[in-house]
């Protein structure tokens, strides 16, 4: 993590030279540096007090040091002495910034001449520029007052040796008046640096990887809404939002910035743009321009908390403010009243804040991460809307206009972490905040938004947004404020507006699953689950628990219901009545789930681990209508992959194809398909006799070895579509290649019945196709989104729009396909006879 820290020994040992520590008459700082920066030149042969000759850190093989930061940190209890006033002429100083610095001091001391051009050079020169030696091998220079006095000369010398204009590190201030406080400021200084150090590492990416993913964006009219975000070695990921317009071109989707070029590159990577809420272009810049940009610019935000459930949250006794009393020292997590006052004035962009901690990086500019959220649009009279959950722990309003804030909504119980993220300390996994699902929807003439936390926690938020400016809180649904959830994890699963059946009349609802449960990061067989194993049912208009399914003590019970749900349900309306007849959920220990709404019943209907085995499931399956020839199935297609963790390679994940023969009303009895009663397609597609034959319940093939589903399929006129991600660390990178997880993306079409490949994708015959085409390789980066099908329209010869002729396969951006457009889609009350 970059973390500096001290354990066992380490620690005695760094105490214990802290505390010995002392004054000896002399402060050599010019000689000192002289030193430090004869070290690290080739062109020196370094030799120290004691005669020892030392090789410069910038040596080797360039392909494993170029980009190793090189950092001094000088520290100093008092002013420099013992210099000469022909000190560094004999280190060849009369070079630096082209004086002699011997003559022509910028320091107040003559004993600190040279200091500063020392710096200065060091951090401006590059001291190797052989072949393979990228980007610049400077020196940054940090300075560490040891119990000077604020304002004192002595710390005005050390702040004149850092900066841009010197050596371009920070001056930073220890104590020591007691050896405790020397150990724990020692320690937050050398971790600052370090961390400074790590995050400036320049790693060679063959592009910048942002990849555009639909999947993660919000359309509205010709605007089309994207979030990016920047991972970071500490606790807040920082964000942005960014609106272009988009545009259909001879099938391909083209996004455009304010000045009408495209934002993507071939690799489908945004490049340098200017989004519609800059004023110039970004450079490429993920946080530069967007929503970011604007944070902060107009005075104190609308930062609203659910403390007082009966007043709207723009009231003052919600309003997230240093002058609201109802927010304590306790609910902040601090002891006194300046930290919370403090703590308040940043969060909420108090312009007074940063006149008073000029130190202090201010969080005016500076936006959460959506690192697994999306945004959504809300439309209104007064112009529209963009809903957006960050790892700041709220829900932001931005004016689709101007990419302002408006409002934003913080869960009370993170007004005790605002310290976390403006601490912003090392750390392996981000802080996350509101990370979860966000689904906006219409109820009774109201407009409601309800959120999830996904890794940040265990609760959604329902929200009635219908006034613009100002939203009102309408429930918490979580088992702390209802035992009727205490089977709700970790909140993944994004809520679904439905109507049901409920007394003979429609009734407004949202269907979710229950979540994930973290126990499953460390599993490594399949066990049941303390939490997620439900599916929830609440009314869409208070978020009121209607319904619950579970293996125990629920409305419907289903046996042998016993992993967490994380992905969102399906769900379908048999009879075409507008009301929704049968939900389909899928857990994460390889189980489909059933539900008939309206009888109350519902069962496993598929186990593909039950001979054993550990597929997870964490996408929404997809279903198919199959009739002909007097056989009929609803085909559940869904593919496997553990998507807490793509590296995995321990199990051979799997796409499959499962029959559902009660098609139109609940059985009598369910009927659970195996694995044993799947045919193996792998190698050989199936005889359409085989998949019919009654006693086979549906079809699978393996996916080559780390190759994961992590999108819902989509299906026209019996072509099943869907991504796969397989991703690779690469083990044999030299240490200044970015290590992680990297990988291939591509994309499938098979055939509903048999499974055998719909187009040809490997370069042979479209009569003859076989199992090796029903894949290809995508170009773009990272985990795909799910396919979407587009149909352009063409101009008629008097330049009149028709409806287009084509279909074309879109992931992402990339155009993989199109075809003539005799598809036709199959809906559940058509009955389609050979």
């Amino acid at each position: 993590s970059g973390e500096f820290k001290l354990f066992d020994g380490n620690e005695s040992s760094f105490t214990s030279q802290v505390t010995s520590l002392q004054t000896i008459s002399y402060t050599p700082t010019v000689k000192a540096m002289e030193a430090a920066v004869d070290w690290f030149r080739r062109d020196r042969t370094f030799t120290d007090y004691y005669g020892n000759s030392m090789t410069s850190p910038i040596d080797g093989d360039p392909e494993d040091n170029w980009c190793r930061p090189n950092h001094i940190v000088l520290l100093s209890d008092g002013a420099p002495n013992s210099n000469s006033p022909t000190s560094g002429q004999a280190y060849g100083l009369t070079s630096y910034e082209g004086t002699n610095c011997a003559r022509d001091s910028t320091s107040r001391y003559t004993n600190g001449r040279c200091a500063r051009e020392i710096a200065r050079w060091a951090y401006t020169t590059d001291l190797e520029e052989g072949t393979g030696w990228h980007e610049t091998q400077n020196i940054t220079t940090h300075t560490i007052g040891f119990d000077t006095s604020t304002g004192s000369s002595t710390e005005i010398f050390l702040q004149s040796l850092v900066g841009d204009s010197a050596g371009g590190g920070n001056y930073y201030q220890v104590d020591s008046d007691a050896p405790a406080n020397s150990v724990a400021g020692l320690s937050n200084v050398l971790t600052s640096i370090i961390v400074d150090a790590q995050e400036s590492i320049p790693y060679a990416y063959t592009a910048p990887v942002i990849p555009f993913n639909p999947d993660n964006a919000a359309i509205s009219g010709d605007r089309i809404y994207i979030p990016l975000f920047v991972p970071s070695t500490t606790t807040f990921w920082k964000g942005n939002l960014k609106s272009y317009s988009f545009a259909v071109s001879d099938g391909n989707i083209v996004i455009l910035d304010e000045l009408g070029s495209s934002v993507v590159n071939e690799a489908y990577e945004f490049t340098g743009s200017q989004d519609y809420w800059n004023d110039s272009s970004d450079g490429g810049e993920t946080l530069e321009g967007g929503a970011a940009s604007h944070m902060g610019a107009h005075g104190v935000r609308n930062l609203y908390t659910n403390l007082n459930g009966s007043a709207p949250l723009s009231d003052s006794t919600n309003r997230v403010i240093f002058s609201n009393t109802a927010i304590t020292n306790a609910m902040m997590g601090v002891a006194t009243d300046e930290e919370r006052v403090d703590l308040l004035n940043w969060i909420t962009w108090d312009p007074t804040w940063t006149l008073n901690n000029l130190d202090e990086e201010p969080h005016t500019g500076v936006m959460g991460a959506p690192i697994h959220t999306q945004p959504a649009v809300v439309n209104y009279a007064g112009g529209d809307v963009v809903l957006l959950p960050t790892s700041e722990g709220v829900l932001t309003a931005i004016d689709a206009d101007t990419g302002a804030e408006l409002w934003a909504f913080m869960p009370v119980e993170f007004l005790s972490e605002i310290s976390t993220i403006k601490t912003n300390n090392p750390s392996t996994t981000p802080f996350y905040g509101l990370d979860g699902p966000l689904t906006v929807y219409e109820v009774g003439g109201s407009k409601m938004a309800i959120v999830g936390m996904r890794r940040g926690g265990k609760k959604y938020f329902l929200l009635d947004v219908t006034d613009r400016d100002a939203p009102v809180f309408v429930r918490e649904i979580s088992a702390a404020s209802d035992v009727n959830f205490t089977g709700l994890a970790q909140t993944w699963s994004k809520p679904l507006f439905v109507n049901i059946n409920i007394g003979g009349a429609a009734t407004p609802v949202l269907i979710f699953g229950g979540g994930y449960d973290t126990d499953q990061d460390t599993a490594t067989s399949r066990s049941s689950d303390d939490e997620g194993n439900y599916i929830f049912i609440v009314n869409a208009a208070d978020g009121g628990l209607l319904r619950t399914v579970s293996n125990t003590g629920a409305d419907v019970t289903v046996a042998n219901m016993t992993n967490s749900i994380a992905s969102d349900v399906m769900t379908i309306d048999i009879d075409g009545d507008a009301m929704v007849d049968r939900i389909y959920a899928a857990d994460v220990g390889g189980r489909i789930i059933r539900v008939d709404v309206d009888a109350m019943t519902g069962a496993v209907i598929a186990d593909v681990n039950s001979s054993g085995g550990f597929r997870r499931f964490f996408n929404t399956p997809q279903a198919g209508y199959y009739s002909k020839g007097g056989v009929q199935f609803v085909a559940i297609l869904i593919g496997s992959g553990n998507r807490t963790d793509p590296l995995d390679g321990s199990t051979i994940d799997r796409f499959y194809m499962i029959k559902d023969r009660a098609v139109w009303n609940p059985p009598t009895s369910y009927t659970t398909v195996t694995q044993s009663m799947l045919i193996n397609t792998t190698s050989t597609a199936a005889t359409r006799s085989d998949i019919l034959n009654p006693a086979n319940g549906g079809w699978y093939f393996d996916l080559s070895n780390t190759e994961k589903s992590y999108s819902k399929a989509i299906l026209y006129n019996y072509a099943v579509i869907f991504t796969t991600f397989s991703a690779t660390r690469a083990d044999d990178l030299g240490d200044c290649e970015a290590r992680g997880s990297a990988g291939t993306a591509r994309v499938y079409a098979v055939d509903m019945i048999d499974a055998n490949a719909k187009f040809n994708w490997n370069g042979g015959s479209e009569d003859s196709l076989t199992v090796n085409d029903r894949s290809d390789t995508l170009n773009m980066l990272g985990i795909p989104p799910s396919p979407m099908l587009v149909f352009p329209g063409d101009l008629d010869d008097q330049g009149g729009q028709i409806l287009g002729n084509k279909v074309h396969l879109l992931v992402g951006i990339e155009k993989k396909r199109d075809w003539d457009d005799y598809f036709l889609p199959t809906y559940w009350e058509e009955v389609i006879d050979d």
